[in-house]
């Protein structure tokens, strides 16, 4: 495979970790370039219990089990093992997926479970992704609270704010709302390289975006900010000084749930960022996500189903 430097990021899982991480695994192969980080843009469904769970996940997960994937697979310990082959060398049977899985959170998480893996104050430089805090037993996830940065192993510097404007009418945990002191804090530094939050910026966004964030943007903002939340302006467009940053939306990949599409994956949540010296970016729903489709999953019991990938390892 391809060193070039290149980072996958996906939008709104909603707890499809092993949807949007296995294909993440066939997309990496398929064009021939190993990734150096797969970043999420919030969203994750990181419960790890069923007491943190919100009425629209709870509603969700009637008619769909992956909602609660985190809940009763990777929160799961032991964890079931056909998780462990997404990160595994192919020599050994695995999907070779072995770059860091990078979050931000948003506003559906098990946010009790989040907090305490947040430390009191902001790293004064960028840390390497193996010292952010795992969000599972595993260790293949890890968590970039809001307002730190992290380096990727070619030397990007990816920063991060997690959840939404304060304001909404729902009544979220106080994590779940954007921390106005880590906005703050990105402010004072270097603009990163790749900006990942999970609302986006109000200026590209509209009514849908955040004007704390739109601070970033007008300050000079990264080159390229992926975010999630919400697709009302699914343009990229370039904003900022200079028209410098491009912003990247991306949509929620889990299943649509009704109609004729019910079983098929969301199309906007997918993009691979060649992070070499000239930055762009590819969003699209790989061509092989039929393969994908929720019929062809194996349900190991009413709470659990396994990727198409995956299920050799039942």
């Amino acid at each position: 495979m391809s060193r070039e430097p290149a980072i996958c990021v996906i939008g709104d899982t909603h707890g499809h970790l092993q949807l949007g991480l296995c294909m993440a695994a066939r997309w990496q192969r398929e064009l021939g370039t190993a990734f150096e980080a797969v970043l999420l843009c919030g969203d994750v469904g990181t419960f790890t219990a069923e007491d943190q769970l919100d009425n629209a996940t709870r509603r969700h997960a009637k008619a769909n089990p992956c909602e609660l994937e985190f809940l009763y697979q990777w929160a799961a310990a032991p964890q079931p093992p056909w998780l462990a082959a997404i990160f595994a060398d192919p020599a050994d049977g695995g999907l070779g997926l072995d770059c860091p899985v990078i979050m931000v959170h948003g506003n559906h998480e098990g946010f009790d479970h989040l907090a305490r893996l947040v430390p009191p104050a902001f790293p004064p430089a960028p840390v390497a992704p193996a010292e952010l805090p795992a969000v599972e037993a595993g260790g293949h996830i890890r968590y970039l609270p809001s307002g730190w940065r992290c380096r990727t192993a070619s030397g990007r510097v990816v920063a991060g704010i997690g959840g939404i404007e304060p304001g909404r009418l729902a009544q979220y945990h106080p994590l779940a709302y954007m921390d106005a002191d880590a906005v703050l804090h990105l402010l004072e530094q270097p603009p990163a390289d790749v900006l990942v939050t999970h609302q986006g910026p109000a200026g590209p966004a509209g009514d849908d975006g955040s004007e704390s964030l739109q601070l970033l943007l007008e300050a000079g903002g990264p080159r390229v900010w992926f975010h999630g939340h919400s697709m009302a302006r699914p343009e990229m467009v370039r904003a900022g000084p200079g028209s410098r940053t491009l912003v990247v939306p991306l949509g929620d990949i889990a299943f649509a749930g009704r109609g004729p599409a019910a079983d098929d994956p969301g199309e906007m949540g997918w993009a691979v960022l060649d992070a070499g010296e000239d930055f762009a970016v590819r969003r699209e729903r790989p061509d092989f996500w039929r393969d994908y489709r929720r019929r062809k999953w194996t349900a190991v019991d009413e709470r659990r189903l396994v990727c198409p990938d995956l299920a050799r390892r039942l």
